[in-house]
């Protein structure tokens, strides 16, 4: 069941990845940057960012055996190439938690740097509110009304989702988790935002703690009642 769960949940989170860093990098990048800095030849190309490119080489060595076998045997100059990346992958973390708290730092200092649109507060305490309710409570609603909907009149649709809980399960919960850290990092890449990330992003784990708690209880609930008729 634990590998299951872990196997569903780096597949969505791989589709996450792919998305945060094509689609949500063009829509936090200024209008202004894309049409001044990037050149014309480059623009149909600005989604290509470095991350997104690390995630599709990622998919690829699992995708392709000779590679994921090449790069997983030991002993060899490529495998410690990978044992090398992945120890910059776990300073990733601590390093975007790092840039967060000095960002919540300067939250506290008044700044005539700044970059980006300015926000005041009061929008930025509406634009957190805003966040917090619908990632908790409008996002898991209408993700379990779509699975349930799925899972009475369209069964064919997705056969594993009625044949395995496990998957139920694990959608629901990513529907319900806070905003990726990753945002703080997208926030600094595009110079835009960063505050009001930094505000969002703290707010939601803070509130997060409570709120998945109470909806992961909910999810099990509902899975074992769909799976138990």
């Amino acid at each position: 069941v634990a590998d299951r769960a872990i196997a569903y949940g780096m597949i969505i989170g791989i589709m996450n990845n792919i998305l945060r860093w094509s689609v949500g990098v063009a829509i936090m990048r200024p209008a202004a940057t894309a049409a001044e800095i990037l050149p014309e030849d480059n623009k149909k190309t600005s989604w290509l960012t470095p991350p997104l490119i690390a995630v599709m080489c990622a998919v690829a060595v699992v995708v392709v055996s000779p590679v994921q076998k090449a790069l997983l045997a030991e002993g060899t100059y490529v495998h410690t190439l990978w044992l090398a990346i992945d120890t910059c992958g776990d300073a990733c973390i601590p390093l975007t938690l790092l840039g967060l708290g000095g960002q919540l730092r300067l939250q506290l200092t008044p700044r005539t740097d700044a970059t980006g649109p300015a926000t005041s507060a009061s929008e930025q305490k509406r634009g957190v509110v805003l966040v917090l309710v619908g990632r908790f409570l409008i996002v898991p609603a209408v993700s379990c009304a779509a699975l349930l909907a799925i899972y009475v009149y369209v069964p064919g649709l997705v056969p594993l989702l009625r044949s395995d809980p496990v998957l139920f399960l694990t959608l629901a919960i990513v529907s319900a988790t806070p905003p990726a850290i990753n945002l703080m990092t997208v926030a600094q890449q595009m110079g835009v935002y960063e505050a009001e990330a930094a505000a969002i992003l703290s707010c939601a784990y803070a509130v997060g703690v409570l709120a998945l708690s109470v909806e992961v209880s909910i999810f099990l609930w509902l899975a074992s009642l769909i799976h138990s008729t």
